[in-house]
């Protein structure tokens, strides 16, 4: 069974080896075919030739966030020809052994992207968790669950497991929303999604390279999971919807006020431009849910050109 691992990193020279060591460890345990390891990295540090010396190949994570590294690093997996691909934290909070169970669900075909979950049971979590982290990661969950309709308990587990179909088929939009938009995106295609518990354990190099402003990982996550979830083709077309009305129940009040003759409406001009502010409001509202669908059309289909034209010239 043809594994590649995808691991994210951005400076972590002081524990990248001993989690690419413990990988391959644990594979040769259980006796399971050695993994390909492949590091989607962004480090300034030393961090790629450590990972090369030990066994991992290295790709450039792209500079421009987590999740763009890793869907950097989840397409190229696929030059591999693996039968499943999965993803691993750098920093050492997962456990490596279980790694395996991730795997064996998709071997056994119950699912297509096995997600972690370290609040689907209690003790999971074995140091004292950030508040700030905990609610962020329950908001996050609840609004994936609205959007998918399944029972999301974590967003940000730090294993993944899925058929190489699932990444062939990801889109993204984001740079910085890998772990919501493989889930909605995996859910729009019709992938079978489940969760399994899976222990977090505390850091002990470095901090938390995904959220170190929670306001500036709002900031960048919340649009992209409106747009994916086409909240905002509801939101600006209802919007556009109630000021038309506005417009029509305000321009009948003035023209019932006027006696329903059309001379008199000269003498109301404040009130036929608030009409016709309404009206242009209104349109604009309309306007802009069509250009964001459009932009996230096009978005979708360069992404999709360049991903087939990179791979044809390999």
């Amino acid at each position: 069974m043809n594994t590649v691992v995808v691991i994210p990193s951005k400076n972590e020279e002081k524990r990248i080896q001993t989690t690419i060591e413990e990988i391959f460890t644990v594979f040769q345990n259980r006796g399971l075919e050695r993994p390909t390891i492949l590091l989607t990295d962004d480090s300034t540090d030393n961090t790629r030739v450590i990972a090369r010396k030990v066994g991992a190949n290295v790709i450039n994570g792209g500079g421009k966030g987590l999740g763009f590294a890793m869907y950097l690093g989840l397409k190229a997996a696929l030059e591999f020809q693996p039968d499943i691909i999965a993803a691993y934290d750098a920093d050492g909070q997962c456990d490596p052994n279980e790694i395996p169970q991730f795997i064996n669900m998709i071997q056994e075909d119950r699912a297509d992207l096995v997600l972690a979950s370290r609040f689907v049971k209690p003790g999971l979590v074995q140091y004292d968790y950030p508040f700030l982290n905990r609610f962020g990661t329950i908001v996050l969950s609840k609004i994936l669950s609205a959007f998918t309709g399944i029972n999301h308990t974590d967003s940000h587990g730090g294993i993944r497991a899925m058929k190489p179909e699932v990444v062939e088929e990801l889109e993204m939009l984001g740079t910085h929303t890998y772990v919501q938009e493989t889930i909605i995106d995996a859910h729009e295609k019709g992938f079978r999604i489940i969760e399994l518990p899976s222990a977090w354990l505390k850091r002990q190099h470095g901090k938390s390279r995904v959220v170190s402003s929670i306001p500036t990982y709002i900031f960048h996550t919340l649009p992209i999971l409106i747009l994916r979830s086409k909240q905002h083709l509801k939101w600006l077309y209802t919007l556009g919807i109630l000021f038309f009305l506005s417009s029509f129940i305000y321009f009948g009040i003035i023209f019932y006020q006027s006696g329903f003759n059309l001379p008199p409406l000269i003498n109301r001009v404040p009130a036929l431009i608030l009409v016709s502010l309404l009206v242009t409001t209104g349109i604009q509202f309309f306007f802009f849910g069509f250009i964001l669908q459009l932009l996230k059309v096009i978005k979708y289909r360069v992404d999709k050109a360049v991903f087939h034209s990179e791979r044809s010239q390999k």
